[in-house]
């Protein structure tokens, strides 16, 4: 209120303004009826209920001028904050001229309109904060305004800093100096270059503008050969029409009818792929009810306390004197109000954990409830460990099948032996396909070659998105000879696995050799229930030992990191060096060029960050996809943290310190430059101001909403109009090959990566102001419901059969859950110790790296506690109840042609070429259910029922 004193011109208050702050008093009346149900603030809601509440309700100007029972048109147009009506738009004050020449004589606070012509140019105070004097251009500097602010701006009307683009330490004119160069910058910040005119260049922008070039001729390349290939006409309608078939085939089907799932399909409730996919779907809608509650409680506060909660810290400032008023009353405005936010903090925290720890007991009741209600292939198989390297020669499955019986009492149904063929991986699945094929699709008529470079160059492009979907037109036949030489000299891998004829059996089986194990060969092997569903193995990594996958996992790693240095370096910093040439002050920010173009470098680092996470877990080796989706979201959640991190650090500095240059100050009126606190800048609005804004625009629309938007054209429309087109020209892609060009997508487990990072980023708001709090959570949940009915649809319709029967993943995902709850209590203990201060910048009960210790421990301390609890309190409820079902292997395997042995390569060839079973075990792949011949001497049980594209032929 000291600053009023300044304020000389007296005017009456006009009368909408006597209404409008009649209405505050009322709204505030309101607010005081609401307080009992607000139990943590209730001693800042009692302020509510005493007298100049009301004050502090309405904006700084509007306190002022009801402070000295005055005002001027100054204070009651400018600037609009929240509680303000704009009552004439059209007439905005900070874009009317004053013609009161009695302005060029004093200096007011925070005055909105511009100077009158006499003295067009707003001028700070240098001993008043806040405080503005109208002077000539030449006195710029002068008259006791600030003195390094000497630069007379013609588009804002007033005197500025020293601001050259990208500059470290700007030289301004003297005051009252002439001339066009009034600026020139004495050191450039990292990434620019000197000019000899005092400007400040970027570096590499050569780079930049080549890899433009590149990706413009790229993409008119990709649009030259689409539309080659589109305008080809149709002379291959069979085989498009068969590839479609089976791509029908290769649905989602119920059970009973092998029809597909309707879309109104509940996948919360209905099992259409193991309980895995139930769990993913209530993980995704239990986000959404997280998220949903919290924005309904913060929403709360906003309603009975103060809608001031939506605007206080991404109010826009486009004049220096609306930027000090927007500055002052947004830090005491956000004291007043921080109890709500310390408030909300333990609701969100406490509900947070509680609700993780009942979700997570409730979905380990799922998996013991799926797996005694319905019989899964896991049910009845034991993994056998241990196993010695066994020759392809020997008839080892009936060996191991002797020894388990020997050892259990129970005989087994039947043994599939994993076998080492991870070097001729290629090779067995030529021979598979050759299994498969049908002998119309081998001979066709020889096209010409192409001529001419763009033909060639089309066929070429052509020729690489069929090798992409596992299109041969070509390849060498394997004989029946060249098979059993392959087959015999092949050694098994370290594991097998044993079908018993029913769960009590395989049970009884494990307890019986709990301590000997099984002698192979004069080895203890040891026999353990089967984690993993057989279509989840990854048979031609069998081979693969611990210590080889130590190796893979540690280059996978050296890997990821060098990708994402090489994109921090390569085209992040650039970016951010650009972007910090921006003062966040004054209407100084980045325009839309520059948010679009940080959208396409996040959105193009996840996607890059995806693709070599994706390629470091499938190197690894593991013998599971439930095992490598676990890797996948830890090395992909890691990754993106990191940058995430990255990205924040580095354009916060480099907006500091570009602020600091241009003589940026904070609500009390100290310069940024002068604060030597971490804790002082991280609470000062500018640096608040310019977190916030670089957050939120990194969560929406880059990381929540683009790449998920992008996903259905990219993953499921697109291949299959390039297949329509690509099948139709080519006589040739007949039978196997079109089926390969239509085939659907895998679906992965690979969902809960997306669902925990966006989580992590939510909670980072509670940090900064709060404005973007609503912003963000409803854009989260926005999101994630495109998100959940997207992959509602994914599941029924464009992705392969699949079966999730094993709790891995989602429990690995109910334990990243900690991560962002670990925030939570962070946030808690930086806010509650922000309020305990006196209202200044860097005061509370912890100081400087104190406080940072305080909020790290809090995150530690919780990411213990919430592990721990999920590993000792809730895991053994999955093991609490041990049952099993009365339904037998043969009367499950008779509806589910996904067993351990038909999933085997290895077994199912040795089936037919060296076992000598008629008929054999045959290779199961989805959509081809009619090939499989029923065998209950080897353990074939399936019975196809239904029809098929190749029934019909």
């Amino acid at each position: 209120q000291a600053h009023c004193s300044s304020c000389v011109s007296y005017h009456p208050i006009p009368r909408a303004h006597l209404v409008q702050w009649q209405l505050v008093s009322m709204r505030m009346m309101f607010l005081t009826s609401f307080a009992v149900f607000l139990s943590f603030g209730q001693g800042a809601a009692r302020e509510t209920c005493e007298p100049g509440q009301a004050e502090r309700e309405r904006s700084l100007l509007q306190q002022k001028a009801a402070t000295t029972l005055v005002s001027s048109e100054e204070f009651l147009h400018g600037p609009r904050l929240h509680g303000l009506v704009d009552f004439n738009p059209e007439e905005r004050p900070e874009e009317v001229q004053s013609k009161d020449t009695s302005l060029c004589e004093e200096d007011i606070f925070a005055r909105p309109e511009l100077c009158p012509a006499g003295c067009p140019y707003a001028a700070e105070m240098k001993d008043e904060f806040c405080h503005f004097r109208c002077v000539k251009k030449q006195e710029c500097g002068l008259l006791g305004t600030v003195e390094n602010a000497t630069i007379p701006d013609d588009r804002l009307m007033v005197c500025r800093h020293c601001n050259v683009e990208g500059c470290l330490h700007c030289v301004p004119a003297a005051p009252g100096q002439k001339g066009e160069k009034l600026e020139h910058c004495r050191q450039c910040m990292p990434g620019y270059s000197l000019t000899e005119e005092g400007e400040c260049e970027m570096q590499g922008l050569g780079f930049f503008v080549g890899t433009a070039v590149v990706a413009v001729v790229a993409v008119i390349l990709v649009i030259v050969w689409y539309v080659r290939v589109a305008s080809k006409p149709c002379v291959n309608p069979e085989g498009v029409a068969y590839g479609f078939e089976c791509r029908d085939r290769m649905r989602l089907t119920e059970g009973s009818t092998g029809n597909v799932y309707p879309l109104s399909t509940n996948l919360l409730q209905c099992n259409v792929a193991g309980p895995g996919t139930t769990a993913l779907f209530r993980y995704q809608f239990a986000l959404l009810v997280w998220a949903s509650t919290l924005l309904l409680v913060w929403f709360g506060f906003v309603l009975f306390v103060s809608s001031d909660l939506l605007i206080l810290g991404n109010r826009a400032a486009e004049s220096p004197q609306m930027l000090c008023a927007i500055i002052e009353w947004g830090h005491h405005r956000q004291m007043d109000l921080i109890w709500t936010k310390v408030s909300w903090l333990c609701f969100a925290y406490v509900f947070s954990f509680a609700g993780a720890i009942f979700y997570a007991v409730q979905q380990t009741k799922l998996f013991v409830r799926a797996n005694l209600q319905e019989a899964t292939m896991a049910s009845f198989a034991a993994k056998l460990e241990g196993l010695p390297p066994l020759p392809g020669a020997q008839q080892v499955e009936e060996k191991v099948k002797t020894a388990v019986t020997a050892a259990t009492g129970h005989e087994p149904v039947a043994v599939s032996v994993a076998w080492d063929y991870g070097d001729c991986k290629k090779t067995i699945e030529t021979i598979l396909e050759q299994e498969m094929e049908e002998p119309e699709a081998e001979a066709h008529g020889d096209e010409p070659p192409p001529t001419g470079l763009i033909a060639k160059a089309e066929t070429w492009a052509t020729d690489q998105v069929l090798h992409a979907w596992h299109v041969h037109l070509e390849h060498h036949h394997i004989s029946e000879q060249e098979t059993k030489s392959l087959l015999n000299s092949m050694f098994s891998a370290s594991c097998a696995f044993v079908i018993f004829k029913n769960q009590e059996a395989q049970q009884k089986a494990i307890k019986a050799v709990a301590t000997s194990g099984v002698a192979v060969d004069h080895v203890a092997c040891k026999l353990t229930p089967c984690k993993y569903a057989p279509e989840g193995l990854f048979w031609h990594n069998m081979g693969v030992t611990p210590q080889q996958r130590t190796g893979k996992i540690g280059m996978a790693l050296v890997g990821l990191a060098a990708s994402c240095a090489v994109w921090t370096f390569i085209l992040y910093i650039p970016y951010a060096l650009y972007m910090s040439s921006f003062s966040y002050a004054n209407g100084d920010e980045p325009g839309e060029f520059s948010e679009g173009l940080f959208i396409c470098l996040v959105v193009g680092s996840q996607i890059g960050l995806f693709v070599v996470s994706s390629m470091g877990a499938k190197y690894a080796a593991f013998h599971s996809e439930d095992e490598t989706q676990k890797a996948y979201t830890m090395y992909y959640n890691a990754a993106l943290i990191l940058n995430l991190i990255l990205d924040l650090a580095l354009q916060t500095y480099l907006s500091y310190l570009q602020m600091v240059g241009v003589g940026a100050h904070t609500s009390d009126g100290r310069l940024l430059g002068s604060l030597d606190s971490f804790q002082e800048i991280l609470e000062s609005y500018p640096v608040q101001k310019s977190m916030g804004k670089l957050l939120f625009v990194y969560c929406w629309p880059c990381t929540f909403f683009v790449p998920f938007l992008a996903e259905p054209f990219a993953v499921q429309w697109l291949p299959q109009h390039l297949a329509q087109y690509i099948v139709g020209a080519n006589k040739k892609i007949k039978g196997e090959n079109a089926e390969k060009a239509f085939e659907l997508g895998e679906m992965e487990q690979g969902r809960y990566a997306d669902c925990i990072f966006n989580v992590i980023l939510v909670v980072c708001i509670p940090f900064i102001s709060p404005a973007y709090m609503a912003l963000t959570f409803a854009a989260l949940i926005f999101s994630h419901i495109y998100l959940y009915l997207y992959d509602t649809v994914k599941v029924l319709r464009y992705v392969r059969k699949f079966n999730f029967s094993g709790p891995e993943v989602h429990w690995l995902g109910m334990q990243l859950f900690a991560i962002p709850v670990s925030i939570l209590a962070g946030a808690l203990v930086f806010k509650a110790n922000q309020m305990s201060g006196d209202g200044t910048l860097g005061s509370g009960f912890f100081k400087g790296y104190s406080l940072g210790a305080a909020a790290c421990g809090a995150m530690v301390l919780h990411f213990i506690l919430h592990l721990s609890v999920l590993e000792f309190v809730v895991k053994p409820l999955g093991d609490a109840d041990e049952g099993h079902t009365s339904i037998s292997f043969a009367e499950a395997a008779k509806t589910n042609p996904a067993t351990y042995l038909s999933m085997n390569p290895i077994h199912c060839l040795r089936s037919k070429y060296i076992l000598k079973h008629n008929p054999p075990q045959v290779f199961y792949a989805p959509g081809k259910e009619e090939l499989a011949k029923t065998n209950p001497s080897i353990g074939a049980f399936y019975e196809f029922h239904g029809n098929s594209p190749k029934a019909k032929k």
